[in-house]
């Protein structure tokens, strides 16, 4: 068997097996033939390997999608990409839009087409309510999340007994004071959807370690005479290390 035609350029591999230097399992490559080589290239890596045809076994799948190759230094497995994106976009088409309306009050996993902007596409939430095409509802941490029902891939009850909101919530959130607050107001609008109201919080600011102060300030006195010591201390002086912010809701809306 001959590549000719199952491989180019524009085509994204993923590798699912097998050694393949600087590209461990998982990784998205691209492969092109030249000759008796088969050439596969890493994004800014470019040619990472060079598998030679002449003495390598090949096999493919019915539909070309997946690739085998049978080397001296074992098989190597890769996977079309793009392919199997088109076919995962095509079935998610054709997906029904679940009821959400009858999810809520349940503890449900869902898996989503595309992924939120931390890159996750698997979620578990007690759906609490439907909104204009959205199911909201709280995480198991108690923080508040919505997903589109237009992204829905597929949906697994995990938990069928009723379930009711709590009449309160204590979300804690780490970080700088700026981050905790921008973390802590973007969630506000979704926890008033659900009834949610902040009711009191508190700023814990962490204290820096012993070491940590006793070595800025050796290095500080050492460093003065060249002006470094001077930024060491300002930087102890103004800045602050992380703390914890924790904000009590009270549920206002049965």
């Amino acid at each position: 068997m001959t590549l000719t035609g199952l491989v180019n350029a524009s085509q994204r591999w993923r590798i699912m097996h097998g050694a393949i230097p600087s590209c461990p399992v998982g990784t998205i490559v691209t492969l092109t033939t030249s000759d008796y080589r088969l050439d596969v290239s890493r994004p800014w890596f470019g040619v990472v390997v060079q598998l030679d045809l002449r003495t390598a076994t090949i096999t493919a799948s019915s539909d070309g999608h997946e690739l085998t190759l049978g080397t001296s230094s074992g098989d190597v497995a890769f996977q079309n990409e793009d392919a199997v994106a088109a076919t995962v976009s095509a079935a998610a088409a054709n997906l029904a839009v679940p009821d959400v309306s009858a999810l809520v009050g349940q503890v449900v996993q869902f898996g989503t087409t595309a992924p939120n902007a931390d890159g996750l596409n698997l979620f578990v939430i007690l759906v609490l309510r439907r909104l204009n095409g959205w199911a909201l509802g709280l995480t198991q941490a108690g923080h508040p999340a919505g997903i589109a029902e237009h992204n829905v891939a597929w949906f697994r009850v995990l938990d069928g007994r009723p379930r009711t909101a709590p009449d309160r919530l204590v979300l804690t959130y780490l970080g700088k004071r700026k981050d905790c607050d921008r973390a802590f107001q973007s969630e506000v609008p979704t926890l008033r959807e659900l009834g949610y109201e902040a009711a009191g919080q508190d700023f814990l600011q962490e204290s820096r370690s012993t070491a940590t102060v006793v070595l800025a300030c050796l290095l500080g006195l050492l460093l003065a005479l060249v002006l470094i010591g001077i930024g060491i201390f300002a930087w102890l002086i103004l800045t602050n290390p992380p703390g914890v912010l924790t904000v009590t809701f009270h549920r206002i809306q049965a």
